[in-house]
């Protein structure tokens, strides 16, 4: 049999004969799918060794959230009752904790050893301890309107107990309480009993007036005087209205409280001695001679008959 006229019996994947067109044209799908697949060798080949620089690299969820815009935050928000943590910090002026105002206080120690006592807005409770263990009260409860600070203070005392040697007198004889020192109606007065000898409002007056507009201050006011014994004494440091406008931008409402108030400090004195509250008398106790002019503030005494 002469080769020319020989034709090569190829079998497809069915065992069936192909003959010699069908041969030539599964030789080209066979060249095709050959190319085809060594193009996407080459590809993946090229891609490994694409340089990492020209690859942009994956952002971690962390990173995504730091690029999303946060809404801008007043860091004083939180301190609408000037119930700032660091307060005494402004106030000590050594390192070991004295709060200037004790030596005005301590002019007039009768009005405070033996005697049943409230702070208001004690903050964290470093001068109410002073004050108690200096002029040995009877008994001193500190009101803040945060319970952190409360918190803080309780911790602080608590402290204090563990360590002490006997359970009378300081630290004993004191507690921290939380509240806030605005009744939510007028009419709660009513049943205000006298229990104290002695009233500390010390720097709190314009945050109470800030949140709670003249008719919370003088509520205020004359709930001091209900709950105080006969002969018992207010003892008043207020703030000037200056300090006011710095503070009118913590929050909306302090704004716009701000903008309606026509009680002012200097109008405190004769309010508290008028037949409306009920105090008899007022006297100058002194001015803490402070570092900063700012907390310069005249402390006063009413006294009840």
């Amino acid at each position: 049999m002469n080769s020319c006229d020989f034709t090569m019996d190829l079998e497809n994947n069915n065992n069936t004969q192909l003959t010699g067109e069908q041969t030539d044209q599964f030789a080209k799908k066979r060249k095709s799918s050959i190319t085809v697949n060594d193009n996407e060798v080459e590809a993946k080949r090229l891609k490994k060794t694409e340089p990492e620089e020209t690859r942009p690299s994956p952002q971690s969820p962390k990173k995504r959230l730091q690029l999303i815009e946060k809404p801008k935050h007043n860091k004083d928000s939180h301190f609408i009752y000037g119930n700032y943590k660091h307060y005494y910090g402004k106030r000590i002026l050594d390192k070991n904790f004295h709060d200037i105002r004790l030596d005005v206080l301590a002019t007039q120690p009768e009005l405070f050893r033996g005697k049943r006592l409230l702070d208001i807005g004690c903050n964290s409770g470093h001068l109410s301890i002073q004050i108690a263990k200096t002029f040995e009260v009877k008994s001193l409860v500190g009101l803040d309107i945060d319970r952190g600070l409360v918190k803080d203070a309780q911790t602080t005392i608590t402290h204090l107990k563990r360590k002490a040697k006997t359970g009378l007198g300081f630290p004993h004889n004191m507690r921290f309480v939380q509240g806030n020192y605005v009744l939510e109606d007028e009419v709660l007065l009513e049943i205000e009993r006298p229990q104290f000898d002695a009233i500390l409002c010390l720097s709190v007056t314009k945050w109470i007036h800030l949140n709670f507009c003249d008719s919370g201050l003088k509520q205020a006011f004359r709930r001091m005087y209900l709950q105080l014994n006969p002969g018992g004494k207010l003892i008043l440091e207020p703030q000037s209205f200056d300090g006011y406008k710095r503070r009118k931008k913590l929050s909306e409402q302090i704004r716009e409280n701000y903008q309606h108030i026509k009680f002012r400090p200097e109008q405190f004195t004769e309010y508290l001695l008028s037949e409306e509250v009920g105090f008899t008398a007022m006297e100058l106790m002194g001015t803490p001679e402070h570092c900063e002019a700012g907390f310069k503030r005249p402390i006063q005494i009413f006294s009840k008959k």
